[in-house]
C-alpha cells in the first residue's frame, strides 16, 4: 500500500496517509481519492497553477500565499525550507506517548 503524500492541516502539517489510487502527473506524488484535483494533479500542483476547484487545492494555495507573506515579511525565503523532521515530531498526534515529551521529574536539569 502506498500511502496519499498529500500534505494536509495549516498549523501542524502532516501526511495524509490514505491509499492511494494514482500519481499527480506533474509531480509523481501518491494522491488518495479524495485528493485528486483537476487533472489528476495533486492539490499543490494544482494550487500552483490556480486550478482552485478542489478544496484542497485552495487549502495548498493558502499555505502558499501564507509562506510567500511571511517569507517576504521576515527576507527569509528558505525559513520553510529548514525544518526537518525533528522540528515536526512535537507536533505528531502519537508522539504523546514518546519518552521524550513525558515528564523527566523535578530532579532533572531540564523537562524535555
Amino acid at each position: 500500500m502506498t500511502p496519499c503524500a498529500v500534505t494536509t492541516g495549516f498549523f501542524t502539517l502532516g501526511k495524509c496517509g490514505r491509499m492511494a489510487v494514482a500519481g499527480c502527473p506533474a509531480c509523481g506524488r501518491a494522491i488518495c481519492a479524495d485528493h485528486i484535483a483537476e487533472g489528476g494533479q495533486c492539490p499543490e500542483c494544482a494550487a500552483a497553477r490556480n486550478q482552485l476547484s478542489h478544496p484542497a487545492a485552495v487549502a495548498a494555495q493558502r499555505r502558499r500565499a501564507y509562506r510567500h507573506r511571511s517569507a517576504e515579511q521576515y527576507a527569509d525565503t528558505v525559513w520553510y525550507t529548514s525544518f526537518d523532521s525533528y522540528d515536526r515530531a512535537a507536533f505528531d498526534p502519537n508522539a504523546g506517548a514518546s519518552q521524550d515529551y513525558l515528564d523527566d521529574g523535578d530532579d532533572a536539569l531540564v523537562d524535555s
